[in-house]
């Protein structure tokens, strides 16, 4: 059986603790507050979609130079900050549901089993996390000694 853990009560605590970090962060950087009126899901999605919208726009010719280079490696870099807490508190949550039987195994299956696994893989996928953003921090630090040709 996973590890007993309490974050904050709850899964829902967890939720709302987690948006209000959100609310927090993002009224800190004048970015309003997405969190007040959006779930996590709709957050996420949109985070998904932004990040192909930049795929799309890098080989679409929506890019224009180094500058925009360099602002695409650092905004990405800080997100990549934020995804090892965020799994973190990912499986928190699916503890939290686990120990309160919000969560029900499929037929023939072991639901404590299965809870491992993704609280596993979500403890690597923020260690993965965390191997990017060192990745995009050296990224940076490289295309800044860039310089446009003349």
């Amino acid at each position: 059986m996973p590890k007993r853990v309490r974050p904050y009560g709850s899964a829902e605590d967890a939720e709302f603790a987690g948006l209000g970090r959100s609310q927090h962060a993002g009224a800190n950087e004048g970015m309003g507050e997405p969190g007040s009126t959006m779930t996590m899901r709709d957050i996420a999605g949109q985070a998904a979609e932004a990040v192909r919208a930049l795929r799309d726009l890098s080989t679409g010719g929506g890019y224009t130079g180094l500058d925009d280079a360099r602002e695409v490696i650092a905004s990405l870099r800080r997100m990549g900050q934020d995804l090892p807490q965020l799994c973190e508190q990912l499986a928190r949550i699916l503890v939290v549901q686990r120990e309160e039987g919000q969560l029900a195994p499929g037929e023939g299956q072991d639901l404590d089993f299965w809870v491992v696994e993704a609280v596993e893989a979500l403890a690597a996928a923020g260690q993965a996390a965390d191997m990017m953003t060192a990745a995009l921090v050296q990224a940076g630090k490289t295309a800044g000694e860039l310089r446009p040709a003349r």
